[in-house]
């Protein structure tokens, strides 16, 4: 009798092979061969999930973006102020590439032939934040923290600040410190006027 594979599982599979293959040897040189040997499946499994090696590249980066608000939205919800919530959302973007894989796939993220991935992991990731910043930001206002008339121009405004950092190519080590002076920043043009959080 057959063996049955439950096809979330076996997909799951392969994305997680496909992420560390791709940490380990970098998207171009990798083949769908190196991803179906890490998992130990016949090459043909791999295309009854994805169409090509550029759909397991976009699901490794849906993975990521889906990690990221994950963690960032669970951060968000444990603080209680709009000050507080605001620096757990600098404090997740610090943390982003502090574990193993997640550094492999950072630095992956960031080289030349990787633009494509990056700029669609970061375009995905900004559409999911905007509306949880810019809940921060009324939350904010309502505190008496925040001073700010557009509630969502504002919310751009801060996350188009923190992703410049990424942007100017600031190294994976200096990312936390460059990030706080980021968040400084942002505070003092939502109008915050409290002291150095």
């Amino acid at each position: 009798m057959p063996r049955v594979v439950n096809r979330e599982a076996r997909r799951a599979e392969l994305v997680s092979a496909a992420a560390t293959v791709f940490a380990q040897r970098g998207v171009a040189n990798t083949a769908v061969s190196d991803i179906v040997k890490a998992v130990g499946v016949a090459q043909g499994t791999f295309y009854l999930y994805f169409d090509s090696k550029d759909d397991a590249v976009f699901a490794v980066v849906e993975r990521m973006a889906d990690a990221i608000i994950e963690n960032t939205t669970a951060r968000i919800e444990a603080a209680s102020s709009a000050i507080d919530k605001l620096l757990s959302l600098h404090s997740v973007l610090s943390d982003v590439g502090s574990e193993p894989e997640a550094a492999a796939l950072a630095d992956l993220m960031h080289r030349p032939e990787s633009r494509i991935l990056h700029d669609r992991l970061a375009e995905d990731v900004t559409r999911r934040l905007v509306p949880l910043l810019e809940a921060i930001v009324e939350q904010g206002i309502a505190e008496g923290v925040f001073s700010v008339g557009d509630t969502r121009a504002a919310a751009w405004f801060v996350l188009a600040g923190l992703q410049s950092v990424e942007l100017a190519g600031t190294a994976i080590p200096e990312m936390p410190a460059a990030l706080a002076k980021a968040t400084e920043f942002a505070l003092r043009a939502l109008g915050y006027q409290g002291p150095r959080p």
